[in-house]
């Protein structure tokens, strides 16, 4: 292997074990809930509390790449989230719990921020496709493998190894990377970091994440949100006057001025809310409306990430060959049809049906991902990696908690509807009822995907009709 091959590894690594912390601890929350002696609605701040702190840091991890080095900020990222690995592992209270997975959040959002511009930095375009969708890939693989993965580990051990697998593999990503890694000097810069605006978008996206969770449980019909609405708007007022006024602002809004870049942001953000709403509702229907066994249900499940990590590298290399925004639309087109036969399931779809579904589903995120990636990449200044790294994975971080939230809000809400009363949770004896909000969450998947199609095309055709031109010329 090459220098720069495994310096990708390295890369890789740490992308998979911080992506898979955002779905392994989901299987264990009842465990955990009990042994910690805690409610289950206090259990969901352990999961909950990762992604928030991911959302809010990772604009300012990806800035503080690019004023210090992007290498500096992956490798400390690395150190910080394996230390917080082995302290969430060890039993001391839902307390420390809580803490080590902030610390884990911190050291993932600065991993997520600058993984994509170091790796944008070192590989030439030649072969920038193929990398960036092996990492796109491992990352897409970690979410979606979390739940399998996390049953099986429970099955032979305790929740403590859930955290504690981060550990060698996060050792062992941080030597090589010390190895291979570029560790150039600081650039000389006067830049000076925009810590008001920090503040500012930190209390902007805990609170919308706080909001999301509240909703799920209380509605939207309540002063609580109504407030929370107002002062999310005013913070969001506030954070584009701050960055538009500061000689050095935490996101360049500029960056958005691009039209390849903010479309592929706009495009992979809907893909993963598609991809969530999968993740979230997937194993009710199997276990509890299907009735079918867990270890079963998990066999099906795999289905999804295994074709996902054969299609994904093979995108890449298409991407090269034939251009990101062609493969990438085609990848949407397959996850389009998944969604329109997850759309026509009953409680007696054969499972036959189900499989091919799920090929379906695999192939399409496989292609879409990491061709999508590449041309959200390749379409900014080099000085911008940094904080075009950041964004990208905001979006992804964004469009996971839309996706858990608006499943959940638009399952249960239209179940209470159909029922005529307040339900909250899975409705036992009645698994019609779940079906009806079971498909009403997938049609608003498929509208997602479907929007994130139109995007992409519009793209494609925006590039098919600009080279025309220039070959007319």
């Amino acid at each position: 292997m090459t220098k720069k091959s495994v310096g990708l590894l390295a890369i890789t690594l740490v992308t998979l074990i911080t992506s898979l912390d955002a779905s392994i601890v989901n299987v264990a929350a009842p465990i955990m809930a009990k042994d910690l002696a805690v409610s289950t609605s206090m259990i969901e701040w352990v999961i909950s509390i990762y992604l928030m702190i991911i959302a809010a840091l990772i604009m300012f991890f990806g800035h503080l790449g690019d004023v210090i080095g992007k290498v500096k900020v992956f490798q400390l990222g690395t150190i910080i989230f394996t230390i917080g690995s082995l302290f969430a592992g060890i039993r001391l209270g839902f307390e420390v719990l809580l803490i080590s997975r902030g610390i884990q959040a911190i050291g993932a959002a600065m991993t997520m921020s600058n993984n994509f511009g170091i790796t944008t930095e070192i590989f030439s375009k030649k072969n920038r496709g193929l990398a960036l969708s092996i990492l796109t890939t491992f990352f897409a693989l970690g979410l979606i493998i979390g739940p399998s993965l996390g049953g099986l580990i429970l099955s032979v051990g305790s929740w403590s190894y859930l955290f504690w697998i981060n550990v060698p593999i996060g050792g062992f990503a941080l030597l090589l990377g010390a190895i291979t890694l570029p560790h150039r000097a600081p650039r000389q810069s006067k830049e000076k970091l925009d810590i008001i605006g920090v503040v500012i978008f930190t209390l902007l996206i805990c609170l919308f994440f706080y909001t999301l969770m509240r909703i799920q449980t209380q509605g939207i019909w309540t002063r609580r949100f109504a407030l929370s609405l107002l002062v999310i708007l005013v913070l969001t007022t506030a954070f584009i006057q701050r960055e538009k006024s500061v000689a050095t602002p935490l996101l360049n809004l500029g960056i958005f001025k691009n039209a390849d870049f903010s479309m592929g942001v706009v495009a992979a953000m809907l893909s993963f809310v598609v991809g969530f709403t999968c993740s979230v509702m997937m194993p009710y229907y199997l276990i509890n409306a299907r009735h079918l066994s867990t270890s079963f249900a998990g066999l099906l499940l795999i289905v999804i990430p295994v074709t996902l990590a054969v299609v994904g590298p093979i995108g890449g290399l298409l991407a090269d060959r034939y251009g990101g925004e062609r493969v990438s639309a085609i990848g949407l087109f397959f996850l389009i049809i998944a969604q329109i036969m997850i759309v026509s399931f009953s409680l007696a779809t054969p499972l036959w049906f189900f499989v091919a579904m799920s090929l379906l589903y695999g192939i399409g995120m496989g292609l879409f991902q990491a061709p999508n990636n590449t041309v959200i990449m390749t379409a900014v200044e080099k000085r911008f990696l940094g904080v075009a790294g950041s964004v990208n994975s905001f979006a992804r971080n964004l469009g996971m908690e839309l996706g858990a939230s608006l499943a959940t809000v638009t399952l249960y809400g239209v179940m209470s509807w159909q029922a005529g009363r307040r339900i909250g949770d899975y409705p036992v004896n009645d698994d019609h009822l779940f079906m009806i909000g079971f498909k009403a969450a997938f049609m608003l998947a498929l509208v997602a995907a479907t929007i994130a199609e139109i995007i992409t095309i519009t793209r494609y055709m925006k590039h098919h009709l600009k080279n025309n031109k220039k070959w007319i010329d």
